[in-house]
């Protein structure tokens, strides 16, 4: 209720009548809560905020309880962390580029850096943004930093500034748009501003209010100035008292909460089960997986070509994280490298036709950022082929953060500026014995990696064809075929890692018709096996189709 005195005070709160409340064991409970329901509107009426919020049309929803969701996020997150800290400590540097002071004497470098990298918050590629500011001539930099200095603390309220800035033609660059602008403010002014500069999308600030019981509409009829500062007031506002004079944990607070999951970071047993009655294989060798991926992150699957690595590799993502925009598979080759895998400079044609080099993403590093906005959520890389890249090349630096995830390095292209891998991504990398030997691998990436065997003799793998033909009402007989060419194939090669995989034989339709089932020999099967016996003529003709056949057993080639 509410009641307006004659002096002009307004009194918000909730009455009980009489001694009714007095005595009862939840009357403790009953004040707390409504505290904590009215604490959003005094904050929003007593507020100092730049900008205030004095659109009469404005409704404050009841904000949801946050205080219980602060230690989860400090120990979930968790937070505050080092990158945390280098964060912190970015803004520091940056904020003396941005006062009064330092926009006398305007640190140029140090503003390229502001705006091209991910201190204080990412606000992605600038290339059209540092091309232009390249491109600028004395005169040209002296009306940037004018431009800059009466945006930050010029005349004016701040949505008049933002305003101007967006809406005008005549700035001396161009790309300077409504997420640098924001990201400034951020940095000048901590104690107005929180580092987050969109207003759409699932992340954005309308979202977050929508998120913590706020308004859901605020485009209509406001200029971008105007929202901007409302939104930032409301979010301010309802966080700063959570994480008092801390913006940058306000701001990962609002992430946080925007991409909280109630699921446990890895599936239940459920998901697992599924995966393996489909891939028709025991649950427990997919547990021992995720097993090893819990403790050490990564794992490598090596066997013979046809032993169904990658198909085990995506499927098993698939239970573990079920949205494929949080898995992610690429394959190495002998060109592979660094800048492809993370990251490296690329060519483009700028706004002036000139070409320049940006800093472009690789599918690595557009992972891991996406893992670390989401940290309770598992993400994961599934490398294909690991083994015929040159690992060294491709890794890096990265080798490292495979095994010391709690730490940051410079990387080649990021000297001012740390990187991480995130707890909650994960690798898996195939490896193909018939082309490189697992004896060959990098003795590092080994150590960092644990390896697991599909061999069709041994272990989760065997039996697997005559399952599947049994399953799809497939000639039941090939199962046994595969397997004593294969014990021949392991004497003739002297180990198991050569050996004829079963998806050769695992299609749809596959009825023993003597025809098919020659052709897939004969163009599939033999021509490895004559690579891996070249020049062992005598050998190499026991495994011809008719040879095969022939030695073990007449078959009914109508049976299926």
């Amino acid at each position: 209720m509410g009641r307006e005195y004659p002096s002009g005070e307004t009194f918000v709160g909730r009455w009980w009548k009489g001694e009714e409340a007095l005595g009862r064991a939840d009357f403790a409970d009953d004040i707390i809560a409504t505290a904590r329901t009215l604490t959003p509107l005094l904050r929003f009426m007593t507020s100092s905020q730049r900008g205030p919020l004095d659109d009469p049309s404005l409704e404050l929803a009841a904000m949801v309880d946050l205080e219980s969701e602060v230690e989860i996020f400090r120990t979930e997150r968790p937070y505050p962390s080092e990158r945390d800290a280098w964060h912190q400590e970015q803004r520091r540097v940056f904020a003396a580029c941005l006062s009064r002071e330092g926009l006398e004497d305007f640190d140029l470098p140090t503003f390229k850096r502001i705006v091209s990298t991910r201190g204080y918050g990412d606000i992605g590629a600038q290339s059209v943004l540092i091309s232009s500011i390249n491109a600028l001539d004395a005169a040209g930099i002296d009306e940037l930093r004018v431009m800059v200095r009466d945006l930050l603390w010029g005349e004016g309220r701040d949505e008049e500034r933002i305003n101007r800035v967006l809406g005008s033609d005549d700035v001396p660059v161009q790309g300077f748009g409504e997420s640098v602008v924001l990201k400034l403010f951020a940095i000048a002014h901590p104690e107005h501003w929180l580092p987050l500069f969109t207003l759409g999308g699932d992340s954005g600030k309308i979202a977050m209010l929508g998120r913590l019981g706020g308004p859901a509409r605020w485009t209509e009829g406001k200029s971008r100035g105007r929202t901007h500062v409302e939104t930032n007031a409301l979010l301010k506002q309802t966080l700063d008292p959570l994480l008092p004079d801390d913006p940058w944990g306000q701001a990962q607070l609002a992430y946080w909460l925007m991409r909280r999951s109630d699921k446990a970071l890895m599936p239940d047993h459920d998901a697992l089960g599924e995966a393996a009655q489909e891939l028709l294989i025991e649950e427990d060798f997919l547990r021992e997986i995720r097993a090893l991926l819990e403790e050490k992150k990564q794992v490598i699957f090596y066997g013979p070509p046809g032993t169904g690595k990658t198909y085990l590799a995506q499927r098993f993502a698939q239970a573990l994280q079920p949205d494929p925009a949080k898995r992610d598979i690429v394959q190495f080759h002998p060109s592979s490298s660094y800048e492809d895998f993370f990251e490296g400079f690329r060519p483009q044609i700028d706004h002036q036709g000139q070409m320049v080099y940006e800093l472009r993403k690789g599918p690595l590093a557009l992972l891991a950022e996406a893992a670390e906005a989401d940290p309770l959520t598992p993400h994961i890389m599934i490398i294909d082929e690991i083994n015929r890249a040159n690992l060294p090349r491709v890794f890096g630096e990265l080798l490292f953060l495979l095994e010391y995830r709690s730490h940051s390095v410079k990387t080649s292209y990021r000297p001012d500026e740390g990187f991480e891998l995130p707890p909650n991504l994960y690798f898996i990398g195939t490896m193909n014995t018939a082309d490189r030997s697992i004896a060959l691998v990098d003795a590092a990436l080994r150590r960092r990696f644990d390896f697991v065997p599909f061999m069709p003799h041994d272990g989760p793998m065997e039996g697997l064809l005559r399952r599947w033909l049994e399953v799809h009402d497939g000639p039941v007989w090939v199962a046994e075929l595969v397997d004593r060419v294969n014990e021949d194939l392991r004497r003739a090669l002297r180990g198991p890692h050569l050996q004829i995989g079963h998806s050769y034989f695992m299609r749809p339709g596959l009825d023993g018709d003597e025809a098919t089932l020659r052709r897939i020999w004969d163009y599939n099967v033999y021509p490895f096996i004559e690579d891996q016996l070249y020049g062992r003529e005598h050998e190499l003709a026991q495994f011809r189709w008719e040879n095969v056949k022939a030695r073990y057993g007449q078959f009914d080639l109508t049976r299926s």
